[in-house]
């Protein structure tokens, strides 16, 4: 009983501390970032614009992780991909989520800034706590589950990358750049896109659901 009161207590000094730690960062994001990238035309692009956001929420807590537990800190590529992506979706959601609360709700504390910086943290930490479960989780006859989301991210991420080629496509290579011809490259180049996110879902549901699905059948399990 008591190991479980510690062990309790232990979760909810973690959930408190990386709230507040994911807080801080966005109010430090949401200051400096646009100031660096404000008057760029990508920084409207709301895919780049989180994108942009969930790099810098990857790298600082990669490095306060590392601090806090006192370890080498290391940066490697699932920094740049992965969790950017992961950190980027957490960010989108939680501004849906305070745009829905305060729009549809009429929740207007959260347009106080300190008190949407902790309602942001607190979304962001459970939505990275939750992919982490779903990504590192151990044993059971799910297990190798849990260890799709980086490969159903990557297609979904691949496959939504196409469409924005073709989407912003006219936008980027006629309004902006004025070349014609990168249209024609960007419809390519959104097509090899979808297609490459379409066959990397596809291994992952052959590799996973598909062979699951007949290890049930013949009794495996």
């Amino acid at each position: 009983m008591q190991k479980e009161h510690k062990k309790s207590l232990l979760t909810f000094k973690w959930f408190l501390l990386w709230t507040l730690i994911y807080s801080i960062l966005y109010l430090i994001s949401s200051i400096f970032l646009p100031r660096l990238f404000g008057s760029q035309h990508f920084f409207q692009v709301w895919f780049i614009y989180f994108l942009i956001f969930g790099l810098f929420f990857s790298i600082s807590a990669r490095i306060i992780h590392s601090l806090i537990h006192n370890n080498t800190i290391y940066i490697g590529s699932d920094v740049f991909f992965f969790w950017t992506f992961a950190y980027g979706f957490a960010l989108w959601l939680s501004e849906f989520l305070k745009d829905y609360f305060i729009t549809d709700l009429a929740f207007s504390f959260l347009t106080n800034k300190f008190l949407e910086a902790l309602f942001v943290g607190l979304v962001v930490y459970a939505t990275i706590k939750l992919i982490k479960k779903m990504e590192f989780g151990k044993g059971g006859i799910r297990s190798s589950f849990r260890r799709a989301p980086s490969q159903i991210f990557t297609g979904v991420v691949l496959f939504v990358l196409g469409v924005l080629c073709w989407r912003f496509s006219t936008i980027v290579f006629i309004d902006w750049l004025n070349w014609v011809e990168g249209v024609s490259w960007s419809f390519l180049i959104g097509l090899g896109l979808m297609i490459a996110g379409f066959l990397v879902l596809l291994a992952w549901w052959r590799n996973n659901v598909l062979q699951h699905r007949i290890g049930l059948k013949f009794g495996r399990w």
